[in-house]
């Protein structure tokens, strides 16, 4: 039996818990929303390593709306009525296994979901911008764009595939849309033309 501690650092700026515990659904419910997994601890890691840091270092301090989801967690997420998750495909439950045994994303990684806020006055700062700089600089597996004031998905994987999706927000129903998407340049290209 392997034992991380959730209070240990993940990378510079965040610990396991920032990754771990910025859900409001799991605090909600008191779900125990830990990784079972060594696979997914090191995702974390990697994950804020790699992509978090450097988006700190870039535009200072970021706020966490969405990380690891354990299959607790999403089953209670799931009961919503625009529960806004793909389990199987947005690398939030990282390398976790369900009731069969099973890995629930085959794209394994990790994700998180976070938004910035100007530090000088206190202002959202344009994601759209932040998107961009993500995609000329960084190297990541996903990125769904949700909006200029939205928070940003990001993912880390084995492919590494420089993808970018755009989704929109349908305005009667709430449920999020697929819009615009690119790889590499055409990620760049994508993200450039986004006018929302």
């Amino acid at each position: 039996m392997f034992t991380y501690n959730i209070n240990g650092k993940a990378s510079r700026f965040f610990t396991y818990a920032d990754l771990i515990n910025c859900g409001a659904t799991a605090l909600e419910h008191n779900i125990e929303n830990l990784p079972l997994q060594p696979d997914t601890w090191r995702a974390l890691s990697l994950l804020a390593t790699q992509i978090l840091d450097p988006i700190v270092d870039q535009f200072g301090p970021i706020s966490l709306t969405y990380g690891f989801c354990s299959p607790e967690l999403v089953r209670k997420i799931a009961k919503n009525r625009n529960p806004h998750i793909a389990p199987k495909l947005d690398q939030h439950c990282s390398h976790e296994l369900n009731q069969n045994q099973k890995i629930i994303c085959d794209r394994l990684g990790a994700a998180c979901d976070f938004t910035l806020v100007s530090s000088n006055n206190g202002q959202p700062i344009d994601m759209q911008q932040v998107a961009l700089w993500m995609c000329e600089n960084l190297k990541f597996d996903r990125l769904y764009y949700y909006g200029k004031n939205r928070p940003i998905h990001i993912s880390i994987g084995p492919q590494m595939n420089q993808f970018i999706q755009t989704m929109k927000t349908n305005a009667d129903t709430g449920h999020r849309v697929p819009s615009k998407k690119g790889r590499d340049e055409t990620a760049i290209a994508v993200i450039n033309q986004v006018d929302y």
